[in-house]
Order: C-alpha cells, then structure tokens, then sequence
C-alpha cells in the first residue's frame, strides 16, 4: 500500500514539474524573463528592468549584491566586459552617474548603491591621450559609479 502511494505521489510530482516547465516556457515565448538572484518575472519589453551579463539576467534590485560576488568568478577579459555594460545600463536606464575620487557627490541627495568600476575613458590605466594623467579618473584608473535612490 505503501509503495503504491509512493508511486502516485512521484507522478503527481513529476506531472507538475512538467507543468511548471512549459509554464515557464511559455512566459519566455511571451518576452518574460526572469531575475537570476531574486527569481522575480520581468517584462523583456522594459530594458531598465533587467540587466543581462555574465550569462544572466538579474534585476536593478539584486545588482548591489549580485555583481561584487558575480565580478569574482569571472576571467579579467569577461569581468571588463560586463562591468562596461553594467555601467552603461546604469548610467542609461537609472541615472547613474560616474565620478572620480576627488570629485563627489552631493550629500543631500540619496544613494542606491554606488560600486567601483574601471574608468571607461582610459580602460583602467589612468593614462588618457598619450601619456596624460586620465581626466576623468584623475588617475588611479578607477571611478565610483553612483546609483540616486529614485524619487516619486
């Protein structure tokens, strides 16, 4: 009797896992994709809504606490090109905005999130043009990408 519970129980299983599965497939077919960390449906449709890089779509929420884990399993090539995308998309879908060491933020305004990045203009030398010291990360190579909490 046992055995035979056992085995309705592992089709019910298997029949919902198979549910699920095309579920899911057919979300995608619809343009819905889904947040790597938080697990959370999007619509593809809304480009500020998930950030696609390093072989996974994560959410605005989930960038703060999945790139500083995500950029550490990456070779340097990769880790360059992801941290590239991942300020542009900041900086083009949610007002981010790049400055170096010596120049800050306002304090009265409120930060998301900020996260250090390779300075796009010298590609992290610090060296701009030839042999001169980076003007836009005064040189260390290095910038802060600051994400302002939104307002409204």
């Amino acid at each position: 009797m046992r055995n035979a519970a056992d085995a309705r129980l592992s089709q019910i299983v298997e029949r919902l896992e198979s549910e699920l599965n095309d579920l899911m497939q057919g979300l995608s077919l619809l343009g819905i994709k889904r947040c790597a960390c938080c697990k959370r449906f999007f619509r593809s449709s809304d480009p500020g809504a998930l950030f696609g890089g390093a072989g996974a779509f994560v959410c605005f929420e989930c960038i703060p606490v999945w790139w500083p884990s995500r950029r550490e399993q990456l070779s340097w090539a990769a880790q360059r090109e992801t941290e590239v995308d991942l300020v542009f998309w900041l900086r083009s879908f949610h007002n981010a905005r790049t400055v170096n060491g010596s120049n800050g933020h306002k304090q009265d305004q409120a930060v998301k999130f900020e996260l250090s990045a390779s300075c796009l203009e010298c590609h992290g030398t610090g060296i701009y043009m030839g042999d001169k010291r980076c003007r836009y990360c005064a040189g260390p190579g290095t910038v802060r990408v600051i994400v302002p909490e939104r307002s409204g």
